[in-house]
């Protein structure tokens, strides 16, 4: 039974946070250490979370007193699980997440039956919190030559239409990612300067750079309530101006690391997403479109 280190993030909402160990706890594998990085101690969340912690065992709570963006933190529970070096398997997950009972089980199975393939990230199928039999995503896709994005069954109702299928995406979303502990020494830890979005999306192009391939284990199932923390970055009903910069400009950043030649595309379909939001009179989130396009 091959130990997995469960590494979540928390700002300012504990209350998620609960849930998510809670549905944890409540899984049917039981060789795991949970642990959460507590940034800036927003809204006294580290004194909630530690109340609520002192009598479980397999809870390590690490503070983060200053908030450097979501890879960052991640990394510093990526530094600790390998300094001990007691897990086989990290798990990096959504603190606004709540697994299935067999979530972590089917995971480990994916692994073990693709054992001869180079496997990068595992995601897992990751549904509505608030409508559990719609899908948000299976994984994404990446159009290099149009500087696009899809996610892979967004908004569709689950009626098991990818269970059987290989599913390989360019990217497993970051809410939920599974990976053995050797891929972080072959790729590195997961890519900071984005401080939100895209980071996700980096790793997974760097592992397929290095030959490995991704992969969703569709029988691993995860609710997310999507963005609570931040404002949901796939609705454009909930855009927030405070992270909208972020999402643009990480979009930009990925670009010019991975696919260069492409760039120029990549500036198009901001100018094209940016007049659009125009012709819709969200002129804030144009407004921020054009600065990142001006590098402001």
């Amino acid at each position: 039974m091959p130990k997995i280190s469960i590494i979540l993030v928390n700002y300012k909402t504990w209350q998620d946070t609960i849930e998510c160990v809670e549905s944890i706890l409540c899984n049917d594998y039981q060789n795991f250490e949970i642990i959460i990085v507590e940034v800036s101690n927003q809204n006294n969340s580290l004194q909630e979370l530690k109340n609520y912690s002192q009598n479980i065992g397999k809870v390590k709570i690490i503070e983060f007193p200053e908030n450097k963006g979501f890879a960052e933190a991640n990394n510093i529970a990526i530094k600790y699980v390998l300094e001990q070096n007691k897990s086989d398997f990290l798990w990096i997950l959504n603190n606004d997440t709540v697994i299935k009972k067999n979530s972590i089980t089917e995971l480990l199975n994916f692994y073990i039956n693709k054992k001869d393939d180079k496997i990068g990230f595992i995601g897992s199928k990751l549904m509505y919190y608030n409508n559990p039999n719609l899908i948000q995503t299976v994984g994404g896709k990446i159009n290099r030559w149009l500087a696009i994005s899809k996610l892979i069954g967004k908004g569709e109702i689950d009626t098991g239409q990818y269970d059987n299928q290989e599913l390989k995406p360019d990217f497993v979303i970051g809410a939920a990612m599974f990976l053995h502990k050797n891929l972080i020494s072959e790729i590195g830890q997961m890519p900071t300067g984005y401080f939100l979005y895209s980071e996700d999306i980096d790793w997974c192009i760097t592992a397929q750079k290095f030959g490995f391939v991704n992969f969703t284990a569709t029988k691993s199932v995860v609710l997310h309530k999507q963005g609570k923390t931040i404002g949901n970055k796939y609705l454009e009903e909930d855009f927030n101006p405070v992270t909208g910069k972020y999402l643009y400009s990480s979009y930009l950043k990925l670009f010019k690391k991975h696919f260069k030649i492409n760039v120029p595309m990549a500036y198009f379909m901001l100018t094209k997403k940016m007049f659009g939001r125009l012709a819709r009179n969200k002129k804030t989130e144009a407004k921020i479109i054009l600065n990142v396009i001006l590098g402001k």
